[in-house]
This record gives C-alpha cells, structure tokens and sequence, in this order.
C-alpha cells in the first residue's frame, strides 16, 4: 500500500545530503546567480512531482486542486499552480540527481537492456508540434513510426533499474549501449534490435557479454542453457516499460518545454524506484560450464 509519509523521508533523507551540493552547482553553471527562494523546501517539491506520478490522476491540475483542498495541512504554504509547475520544471535536475542515486548499487552481474519510444504527440500533428522540437525526431519502433524520443533501460534481476539513457528518436539502440555500460562488466541480454558483430567484440573487451538471439539469414549460434533461459526472461523489461506508462504516466503529450518534459520523465522513474512494491523478478540460473 502507498504510504506518503514513507515515500516524504525517503527523498527528504536524500536532499538533507544532496541540497548544498546542488544550490552550489547552480549558482557555478547559471549565467543568473540569483535564485528566487521558494517557500517549499526542495524535497517538499520532488515529493509532490513523484506523489503525482504515484496518484493514477493523469492531470496535474486535479492533482495539485485535490492537494491544496484535502492534503494542505502536509505542507507549511503550498504556491500556486502556476508556480508549482515553475518549480517542478525548474529543479528537474533535482529529480535525475535522484533517479541516478537510487540506480547506485542496482548494477549486477546479469543485465537486461531495451528500449522504449516516448512520443510527444501524434504523427499527425508532426508538423505543428513546437515545444519539443529541439529535441524530438521521427523514429521507427516495432509498433511503428512516431515523433518523440527513447528511453534506454537496463534491468537487473531484482526488477531495479540499474541504467538508464535518454536519446532522440532516430537514434539506433545498439549507438546507447556503450554509452550505458561505462566501466560494467556483466552478461547483458537484449533483442535482436542489439546484433552488431562490431559492437559484441567492442563490449567483450570492456568485460561484457552481449548475448542476443540470431536472426534467420545468419549462422546459428550454439547458447548455454542458462543463456538461453535469461534470454527468455526478456519480457520482463517490457513488464517494467508496461508499469512506467500504464500506472506511472511516463508518456505524455502535455509538456509544454523541454524542462517539463525530462522532469516528468525523471518523476516517473523515481516513483517506480521509491513505491513499486512487485517489481518483475527474474530468478537467475547458474551456469554448470
């Protein structure tokens, strides 16, 4: 079950170490020294991004109206809408910075990579759609062509996200791998979208065992039967890309700039991270080699 207070100290115990880190970063990489104090704390403002995420209300604007009308008391002077979207696009770099403390530690010895589109609108309003522009292209997936960008991931086998990459649209899955997988060795199982010779001979010399299935028109590969059973534990990352759009909200055609866009994609990810309790598991089995 949710439980909020739970979920609040969780990321609260985070900022207490992180926040003095972060306001220096951004007084060193903002040409504006100044930055407007808010009367929210920094974890009272990634709580509410990520309680959204976890509420099933696929609009922020019920969301905030249900929170200022029932759950007011939880906060000391909640803002106004307009300014909780400021500050929620506003310190997007909160939430990655969080996302990616939640991966330390998640990487394994086994791994399982994929990829998943993130449209920002539908191929029919291509041409109108501007927000985004600067950084969505048009792509081609399995389910067909969309405008938009992708989101990499690499499961372990406890269901944890253990690395994640953003790439615009047109980009090839197997051009994010090694950007993934700096200084990991591991098995890493992927689909055939991942069969690259060059890239194999590449990874073996980083430590890293590419293991795909082979296609049709080529030579077949003898595996392991412990291979060949983690290989078809691979839907299991596309269980994990199934609960970040269906229950977490992951895609969504609201965003209205670019720090909108990554915040909720960052908020997303740290909800499953922090409150997915059944997360899909893979029970791994031993090679006898």
């Amino acid at each position: 079950m949710f439980n909020s207070t739970e979920l609040f100290c969780v990321i609260d115990d985070f900022f207490l170490k992180f926040e003095a880190t972060y306001w220096k970063f951004l007084k060193q990489s903002r040409h504006s020294v100044r930055i407007r104090p808010a009367q929210l704390s920094l974890s009272e403002i990634n709580f509410i991004a990520i309680w959204y995420k976890c509420s099933h209300i696929n609009n922020f604007k019920a969301f905030f109206s249900w929170l200022k009308q029932d759950k007011n008391h939880l906060f000391k002077n909640l803002p106004c809408y307009q300014r909780m979207i400021h500050l929620i696009n506003m310190h997007q770099l909160a939430l990655h910075a969080l996302h990616v403390a939640l991966m330390k530690g998640q990487r394994s010895q086994y791994l399982w990579v994929d990829s998943t589109t993130l449209p920002v609108c539908k191929n029919q309003r291509i041409q109108r759609h501007k927000s985004l522009a600067k950084i969505a292209s048009r792509g081609k997936s399995s389910m067909g062509w969309f405008y938009g960008c992708k989101l990499h991931i690499a499961m372990n086998q406890l269901g944890e996200i253990a690395c994640s990459a953003l790439s615009n649209g047109h980009v090839a899955d197997i051009k994010m791998v090694e950007h993934l997988f700096v200084g990991l060795e591991a098995r890493l199982y992927a689909d055939r979208g991942y069969i690259s010779q060059e890239l194999k001979s590449r990874l073996k010399s980083q430590g890293i065992d590419l293991i795909t299935y082979h296609r049709k028109n080529m030579q077949s590969v003898q595996l392991c039967a412990s291979d060949e059973y983690h290989l078809k534990q691979r839907n299991k990352i596309e269980t994990l890309f199934s609960l970040l759009k269906g229950q977490y909200n992951l895609v969504t055609s609201k965003a209205r700039s670019i720090h909108g866009f990554l915040s909720g994609i960052y908020a997303s990810l740290c909800a499953y991270q922090l409150t997915h309790r059944n997360k899909p598991k893979i029970q791994i089995m031993e090679s006898l080699a």
